[in-house]
């Protein structure tokens, strides 16, 4: 005779295997990329306001935006998602010297059961952006479900996501980026940094940056990883409380200092250079030694 337990189990295997052997064979997915190309002189302004798909930006040397919109939809039948993507859209307003890209959902009034979600005939839409502009453009990007990812750029960057990487490469402008369960990724930078993130490491390479500059680098769950200026001068704090702190700098130590907390001045001071976690490891290195153990 089986025991309770022992038929409990056997249930709850034999549920599982009905759970994975569910057919999504009326599931339909729709793709459409659509572009187009606007003025936009050097110095202008570039705002992205999104909820769930993928923002990317580079520079080329135009004075004009290409806009390259991809809208994807997922739904239970081909009717529906046909549905879905006409409701689906990116409006495109023009100012002077500004294009800004807001992303329109249709309103959800399904009701979803188990059934459609074990058998993936959730409705899933997602509006994805890759955009050239000119190197000097400000960008203020904001997405919740998506990664941001930056080119070249030399004007201001705002840049914020909830669900994804942010990956910021070879600008010379201040640049505030934020993302709660992602990675975040500066390579390159020549300027201010104020990045912070909840769930993920953050990797900074400092290329140049001014006395008065500023690098604010936060995560909770996850290392920092910090390159900076060889003739970096800066005061530098730099904090873990379950990790430890590495610094690949000269410097001079202001107060007491732990494996876990260090103040000093590198140079003759200068600079703000803050690195936090909580639950990581915090290393600094120059410039060049970057790929040394």
């Amino acid at each position: 005779m089986f025991g309770p337990a022992r038929i409990a189990s056997a249930l709850a295997a034999w549920l599982c295997l009905c759970i994975l052997g569910v057919p999504a064979a009326n599931a339909a997915e729709l793709r459409e990329v659509t572009e187009k190309v606007f003025p936009l002189k050097p110095g202008g302004e570039l705002v992205i306001d999104s909820q769930n798909g993928r923002i990317t930006v580079e520079a080329w040397n135009r004075p004009e935006a290409r806009v390259q919109i991809t809208r994807t939809v997922r739904a239970g039948d081909e009717k529906r998602a046909a549905a879905l993507m006409k409701e689906l859209r990116a409006d495109v307003t023009l100012g002077e010297g500004q294009i800004e890209i807001e992303s329109r959902y249709p309103k959800r009034a399904e009701s979803v059961g188990i059934w459609d979600v074990l058998g993936q005939r959730v409705s899933s839409l997602n509006i994805h952006y890759y955009v050239q502009v000119p190197a000097q453009t400000r960008l203020h990007l904001e997405t919740s479900n998506g990664e941001i990812q930056i080119r070249g750029i030399s004007g201001v960057i705002v840049g914020q996501t909830v669900n994804g990487d942010v990956d910021v490469a070879s600008t010379k402008s201040h640049v505030a980026v934020s993302t709660t369960n992602g990675n975040v990724r500066l390579i390159g930078i020549q300027g201010g940094v104020r990045a912070s993130t909840t769930n993920g490491g953050i990797q900074a390479e400092i290329r140049q940056l001014d006395s008065d500059g500023e690098v604010d680098l936060t995560t909770t769950n996850g290392d920092l990883q910090v390159v900076l200026p060889k003739g970096l001068n800066a005061q530098l704090e730099a904090l873990t409380t379950n990790g430890s702190v590495s610094i690949g700098f000269p410097v001079e130590m202001v107060g007491r200092a732990s494996s876990k907390l260090v103040r000093a001045r590198i140079g003759g001071g200068g600079a703000a250079v803050s690195l936090t976690t909580t639950n990581g490891n915090v290393v600094v290195k120059r410039v060049g030694e970057s790929r040394r153990s």
